[in-house]
């Protein structure tokens, strides 16, 4: 089992995440590195955790287009394993971060434009590409009207189709609770419709039984932060975790 740290980057700030209310969100503090900059930040979580995949949600980048293209550049080169949401609405913006190197580039059906560029994204850039499942409350979050009516189910099975065999079950809502991860259910649908496909599943998780329920359900990887920086996950957690 995957551990992937979740970092979310907001006016140039590592910010604490919670229940998807971006106007809320405030600079992290952590019980476990004490750096503010972002880098220096992912640095020292590596050296503590023993971890060097970060899942990073450049929010500026997907709310003002503006890219922490420098973040990206100094992550690549220390070889960090960077699964990267900056917004990107075609493959013409996915392949500009994969011309950086980057681990995994992702496709958020918060801004993908359509489904037709989620296909052909999939067939170019294969398992570098993660399609992140992106709801609020199990809504599906979207601007595209024709997708705002479909359970998150379907278009699952839509990207699955696609060719997509990465995959990011997040519920926005859950982000920085702790308080458990409500996506077990499409988790085990997503296993049902693809036994190759690899799942990520994030938002809520605060505890060891939190992901061994998802590791129960087809999970093959979480992506976690709270629990990185109140202690629940610690670097003998995470190695518990991984041998799952």
């Amino acid at each position: 089992m995957r551990v992937i740290a979740a970092i979310d980057i907001l006016n140039g700030q590592v910010v604490a995440g919670l229940s998807g209310v971006r106007e809320s969100y405030k600079p992290l503090i952590s019980k476990l590195v004490s750096a503010t900059n972002p880098f220096e930040l992912i640095m020292e979580m590596r050296e503590a955790l023993g971890l060097n995949d970060f899942y990073i949600a450049d929010l500026d980048a997907i709310l003002t287009g503006k890219k922490n293209e420098n973040l990206y550049s100094l992550l690549v080169k220390e070889g960090v394993h960077i699964y990267l949401d900056a917004g990107s609405k075609n493959c013409a913006d996915l392949q500009y971060l994969m011309n950086m190197n980057v681990f995994k580039v992702v496709a958020g059906l918060e801004t993908i434009e359509s489904s037709e560029e989620l296909e052909t994204a999939a067939k170019r850039f294969g398992s570098r590409l993660v399609f992140s499942l992106d709801m609020k409350n199990g809504v599906p979050f979207t601007t595209r009207e024709e997708l705002v009516l479909k359970s998150p189910q379907s278009i699952m099975k839509d990207a699955i189709n696609a060719g997509v065999d990465h995959l990011f079950i997040l519920d926005l809502a859950k982000v920085g609770t702790g308080k458990g991860a409500l996506t077990d259910g499409l988790v085990a649908k997503a296993r049902t419709l693809s036994e190759k496909i690899f799942i990520m599943a994030g938002g809520g998780i605060g505890s060891f039984q939190d992901v061994i329920g998802l590791k129960n359900s087809g999970a093959n990887a979480v992506v976690v932060s709270r629990a990185l920086h109140d202690g629940t996950f610690d670097r003998q957690a995470i190695k518990v975790i991984s041998a799952l």
